[in-house]
């Protein structure tokens, strides 16, 4: 997963942007016209604005005072260490064993395709609009929570694999190396295997993470809905080392960052409400979308 992530998600926040008046509903006094009358509205901070705010708060939230975190982060970390230490032999023996297990190859492709962009954006809409067509509104604000986490997701992962530049297992027949920044901005050159230097993190495994935790926090009532949630999304990880793309290191961590950017999102974006109206100054009409939380 190169620029897709970022080039399909902004993609669609721009053009709404262009179309709508999207903004996060807080605390200036701002006036729009609603038809002929005048309506004072609570205070909007730009939607832009506001995914910034919550971006510079998962950059910097490792360098807060420590608290339970660590209890998640330290073992997540020492398995990342462990991991990089002996990539190259478990990425070799889950080869051999896939070799060795046709029916891996066979599930391995399907499996995978939970992780892609297409079907991730569309489980997102799913939820929104079914919640729409149904009148759900839990439904509709999981769909655009886990739009956000997604977003976060994908741009996390990035920064990530232009840092680090590591090379997928898929070349140089399975060894491992790193092109560090700024030698792995060779990978953004034209006509440059780009894909080449970009295995950490896992893309397709941190955005799984990301969209799969925010439904299973939404729906934790529902005992079955978490198991399937966290079983797919571990699928589609261990998948990204059957087809040759990634080592378990940065699946690893591209499972952890996926929760807790899913989690992150849910926990201080629960409340969000999404409203949708026409808005007119007598000469022009658009759409205006407001979130509230």
């Amino acid at each position: 997963m190169h620029l897709y992530p970022i080039k399909i998600l902004l993609g669609i926040l721009i053009i709404s942007l262009l179309s709508l008046n999207c903004m996060y509903g807080q605390n200036r006094d701002s006036s729009v016209f609603y038809g002929n009358e005048k309506l004072v509205t609570p205070e909007k901070v730009w939607i832009i604005k506001a995914l910034c705010q919550d971006e510079t708060r998962l950059w910097t939230s490792p360098f807060k005072k420590p608290d339970s975190r660590l209890i998640y982060w330290a073992p997540v970390l020492g398995a990342t260490i462990v991991s990089l230490c002996y990539d190259e032999k478990i990425y070799s023996r889950i080869k051999s064993f896939q070799l060795k297990h046709e029916w891996v190859s066979t599930v391995s492709p399907v499996v995978t395709y939970g992780g892609e962009n297409v079907t991730l954006i569309s489980t997102c809409a799913l939820f929104y609009f079914g919640g729409l067509i149904f009148r759900d509104n839990k439904a509709r604000q999981t769909g655009l929570l886990s739009a956000e986490a997604l977003l976060h997701a994908g741009i996390i992962v990035e920064v990530g694999k232009m840092i680090t530049g590591r090379q997928r297992p898929s070349f140089d027949q399975g060894k491992d190396h790193w092109n560090w920044f700024p030698a792995s901005l060779n990978g953004y050159k034209k006509n440059h295997p780009g894909s080449k230097y970009d295995a950490f993190p896992s893309g397709h495994t941190i955005a799984a993470w990301s969209v799969a935790t925010v439904i299973a926090k939404r729906y934790k009532d529902q005992k079955l809905i978490p198991v399937i949630c966290y079983a797919l999304a571990t699928g589609v990880g261990l998948s990204r080392i059957t087809e040759d793309t990634h080592w378990l290191s940065d699946v690893i961590i591209g499972g952890a960052l996926g929760y807790s950017i899913g989690n992150f999102v849910v926990r201080e974006r629960s409340n969000t409400k999404f409203t949708l109206f026409p808005v007119t100054d007598g000469k022009s009409l658009v759409l205006s979308a407001t979130m509230q939380f």
